[in-house]
Parts: structure tokens; C-alpha cells; sequence
């Protein structure tokens, strides 16, 4: 029965250990996420390893960073009369802003940055 008590109590030392290491990894994980969105600890899917994707130069369309496949031209139908009046950029989202102010230009439009997928329209009514 000795014998049965000191395994017991090695597993039970064992299992502790190992929760208090699967913590201390989770408690770094969320401290590095906190600080670097991006931080992956593991790359799956084939994701690229480039954090952030690179600013657009007017006359090359195709320059592209290693990883990070083209997408083409991207059609965003406006009404008569609209234009985009502004662009910006956050993470792998754009945010192209549609107007002149008031219907039916004034709107938001949403871009993945990544593949050119049109995400949606944001529209402001009073």
C-alpha cells in the first residue's frame, strides 16, 4: 500500500506541475497578444509569416510581398454622382469612405486588404 500512496502522490505532483507550466505559457501568450495582435504561437493553414502587408505604390499593381497572392481589379459600384473622398487602412481591413455627405453617396465601404473581398457597407440614417 506504500508503494500505491507514493506513485499516487507522484502523479498528483506530476499533474500539478503540468498545469502550472500550461498557465504560465497561456498567462505569456495573452501578454504577448496584448502587445502584437498579430502573435501567433503557431502558423497554421499555410498563413503567411509576414505581420503586416505592404503599402501600395500607385504604378505597380503587382508588387506584391512573398506570400501574399494578388487579387486584381475590384469593382465598388457607387450611385450617380458619388466618389470615394477618402481612404484608410487598419490591419487587413480599408475603409473606403464614399460621398458627397447625405443619401445616397454617405457610406463606408469595408475591403479586405488580403484577398479584395468587398466585406460591406456601412450607412449612417438619423
Amino acid at each position: 500500500m506504500n508503494g500505491k500512496m507514493r506513485a499516487l502522490k507522484g502523479l498528483v505532483a506530476g499533474l500539478g506541475l503540468m498545469i502550472v507550466i500550461i498557465m504560465s505559457v497561456i498567462a505569456y501568450g495573452l501578454y504577448k497578444k496584448s502587445s502584437d495582435p498579430d502573435f501567433k504561437f503557431f502558423s497554421l493553414g499555410g498563413e503567411s509569416t509576414t505581420s503586416s502587408t505592404p503599402a501600395a505604390t500607385p504604378n505597380a499593381p503587382s508588387a506584391a510581398a512573398p506570400g501574399i497572392k494578388g487579387f486584381g481589379d475590384v469593382m465598388v459600384s457607387l450611385p450617380e454622382g458619388c466618389s470615394i473622398t477618402g481612404v484608410t487602412g487598419e490591419g487587413p481591413r480599408l475603409f473606403l469612405k464614399i460621398g458627397p455627405a447625405g443619401p445616397p453617396c454617405e457610406r463606408i465601404v469595408v475591403l479586405d486588404a488580403n484577398t479584395g473581398a468587398i466585406l460591406g457597407d456601412i450607412k449612417a440614417t438619423p
